[in-house]
């Protein structure tokens, strides 16, 4: 077994010995003991499915379906075997079932209404909805180019939704757009908008997998608990986010690793099919986030240190192979993210062309260099292998300090220097003096905040488990070098490359909870796992040597107040905003104004941007009508020209303001009025409060001359 040592083999033996089965445990309950691992394989298996087919232009029950059975059969045996059916293992496994359920339950009261673009839910839950009932992701626009061509003001295209060659590019990558639909065809529009629930409990589950298999089964029931409470994960995944999809993805790899490269859970040694779908799990962040190829980083340091172990040749090459197996898999899976974006949203990718080619670069680099690595002739390597060998204590010691190092340098940084990666002049500089004037600092638009970004962590989880975490961290990485765990080699790398990164520098409007979304997909995760290892450690070995049941006793008391108290600290951020519904009455609105539309047999709309909201998409897709969209107050002769340009026949204009249009008469009845509310924006800490918004939209048809008639 490439990475462990036969006196650790034995010791595995034994721990499974103990644990006293009296005879084969029945399949279900052997398969029930599966499922938090063997759900982000299948959710992969259909992520992947569901992406392809998007990719063809055939997104349809009849393609996608049988595409993700098939994967999923071919995956099945790749899964390592459960834990063992211990009263620990079975009770663990009732307990975070039912704490999913509780929280799918309770979640499904507050399911965001974000059908409008605003960030980054409104565009991913308007390309789910138009997949749920087209097989292509592009969306035609029609006639409205031409007809927006005769105003200069008037476009067809509108923010995170890019007019090219006659279809709209939806921003970003499509699995979780795709994901999403697929649960829309079994239950419409409401199951979209709260299908990321399900792709969280996948997440939740994940992290629970992965926490087991490090830290044991009731140790596991910390981390999974304190995200599933945490005010951003609630967040998160009532509206359509990406990060849930990768909390699934990375658990789930790391859940994989680990029960792959130890006998006592593997069983057979892993080959290089084993490798390479703990690979694709890891790496498929990459294709459903455009900076998840920082994981692959990761893993590619992960390999060149698996496969460097001192071991006989026989292993060596084994690891190297299944090594090249992880890595071919991951950039599999950043290729096919890459293509998505490439195909399906191009302009997004001009906009970030910059971050994007310097991530892909530096990850390119590393992966190359890496494969290098792997294949240099063993001999070449034998020597400073057998030094690293030689020398593994103090340098697992090394690195331990360093990892608690890092910790210290940035919880300490709010005290020595303040980000400043802002551009003051950019609409982001604005929006940053904006939120400091509300919050009473000094106006300074250039502030990016990202010297607190530990901070922000501890926010949520509480300090407690920031230290516990990195405490963790610590510990892992002196079992990745010092004993050589395999497992413990990849969770360090995959973590230290992709929960660091956004710590170091965050790159984001620094306004909560939209700041802190940047940290869940992995630090929150990685932090929590790793926390769960520094307790299980401190109820099992700590402090080393010392005597009497009184000791047990104490350390195993301390741990499980610990324990408690991180899964309980998220709770203490709730207040009363953990079960509002972001943007609430925004889908009952659109969907009034589509009625009022099809009652007129208006088709064709002209929509004039006046508040946050650009609603061209939302016409488009949630009412099926074309729309010319104004940001700018069109004048009468603008609203004639795209009339006459569109060919006469009624034209419906649009506005939440009255005052955009000139009217024949005044209208006295308007369509869809509602109070909205969302989570306040916040630099100083948690959002406690909510913004209520009232909003109506006004309806009338546009004259010949330009004038606007009410619909009547």
């Amino acid at each position: 077994m490439p990475g462990v040592r036969p006196r650790d083999a034995g010791r595995a033996g034994a721990r499974r010995a103990g644990a006293g089965r009296p005879g084969p445990v029945p399949r279900a309950v052997a398969l029930a003991l599966s499922l938090p691992d063997r759900l982000p394989v299948l959710l992969l298996a259909l992520g992947v499915a569901a992406l392809v087919a998007v990719l063809l232009g055939q997104f349809r029950p009849v393609v996608v379906l049988p595409l993700a059975a098939l994967l999923a059969a071919a995956t099945w045996r790749l899964v390592p075997r459960p834990p063992p059916a211990t009263r620990a293992h079975v009770g663990s496994l009732v307990a975070v079932v039912a704490l999913v359920a509780g929280w799918v339950v309770l979640g499904l009261r507050s399911v965001a209404e974000y059908v409008v673009v605003n960030r980054d839910p409104g565009f991913l839950t308007l390309q789910a909805l138009w997949l749920t009932e087209h097989p292509a992701a592009p969306i035609p626009v029609g006639a409205a180019e031409t007809a927006a061509a005769a105003a200069a003001g008037a476009g067809a295209g509108t923010e995170a939704f890019w007019l090219h060659d006659g279809l709209l590019h939806a921003q970003g990558n499509t699995v979780v757009p795709a994901l999403l639909a697929v649960q829309g065809w079994a239950g419409g529009e409401r199951a979209v908008l709260a299908g990321n629930l399900l792709l969280g409990a996948v997440g939740i589950l994940a992290v629970f997998a992965a926490a087991r298999r490090f830290a044991g089964p009731v140790w596991a029931l910390v981390p999974a608990t304190a995200l599933a409470l945490s005010l951003p994960y609630l967040e998160l995944t009532r509206a359509a986010y990406t990060e849930p999809v990768t909390v699934a993805f990375l658990g789930g790899g790391l859940a994989l690793a680990h029960g792959l490269w130890h006998p006592a859970a593997a069983g057979p040694a892993p080959g290089p099919a084993r490798w390479a779908l703990v690979g694709a799990l890891t790496g498929a962040t990459a294709a459903a986030r455009i900076d998840g190829a920082v994981v692959v980083a990761g893993l590619a340091l992960a390999c060149v240190l698996l496969a460097a172990s001192p071991l006989g040749a026989a292993d060596r090459r084994g690891a190297v192979r299944g090594a090249l197996a992880a890595l071919g898999a991951g950039t599999a899976m950043v290729v096919l993210g890459m293509t998505d974006v490439l195909l399906l949203s191009p302009e997004y990718v001009r906009i970030h062309a910059s971050q994007l080619t310097a991530l892909l670069t530096a990850t390119g680099v590393l992966v190359a260099a890496a494969v290098v690595v792997l294949l240099l002739p063993g001999p070449v390597l034998a020597r400073a292998r057998a030094g690293v060998h030689a020398r593994r204590r103090v340098l697992g010691l090394a690195s331990a300090a360093v990892t608690l190092l890092l910790g210290v340098v940035l919880a300490s940084r709010p005290l020595w220097w303040e980000g400043r990666y802002t551009d003051a002049a950019s609409g982001f500089g604005y929006a940053v003096s904006v939120l400091q004037e509300a919050a009473g600092q000094a106006v300074d638009p250039a502030r990016s905040y990202d010297e607190q970004s530990l901070a922000w962590v501890g926010w949520y989880l509480g300090v407690p488990a920031v230290v516990l975490g990195f405490a963790g961290l610590a510990l892992l990485a002196w079992r990745a070098v010092g004993r050589r765990d395999p497992a413990a080699v990849l969770l360090v790398a995959v973590v230290g490359a992709a929960a660091v990164f956004p710590l170091v520098r965050v790159s984001i409007t620094p306004d909560q909870i939209w700041a802190v979304r940047r940290l869940v997909p992995a630090t929150f995760p990685g932090l929590l796992v790793a926390g769960s290892c520094a307790l299980a450690a401190l109820a099992s070995r700590w402090p080393p040597r010392a005597p009497g049941a009184a000791w047990r006793g104490a350390r195993r008391a301390a741990a499980a107040v610990l324990g408690i108290g991180v899964a309980a600290f998220p709770l203490t951020t709730w207040g009363s905003v953990a079960s509002h519904v972001e943007l609430s009455g925004r889908a009952t609105q659109a969907h009034a104004v589509c009625d009022a539309l099809a009652e007129r047999g208006v088709d064709r709309v002209v929509w004039t941007h006046s508040s946050p909201f650009r609603y061209l998409a939302t016409l488009r897709v949630l009412c099926g009508v074309e729309v010319v969209e104004f940001v700018d107050p069109p004048t009468r002769a603008e609203l004639a020209a795209v009339r006459a340009a569109w060919g006469g026949g009624p034209v419906a204009a649009l506005s939440f303001d009255l005052d955009d249009y000139v009217w024949t008469v005044p209208p006295t009845t308007s369509v869809g009025g509602t109070a909205s509310s969302t989570l306040s924006r916040t630099l100083t800490g948690p959002p406690t409060t909510l913004d209520t918004t009232w909003s109506e939209v006004w309806l009338g048809l546009v004259q010949d001359d330009g004038t606007v008639a009410p619909a009547g």
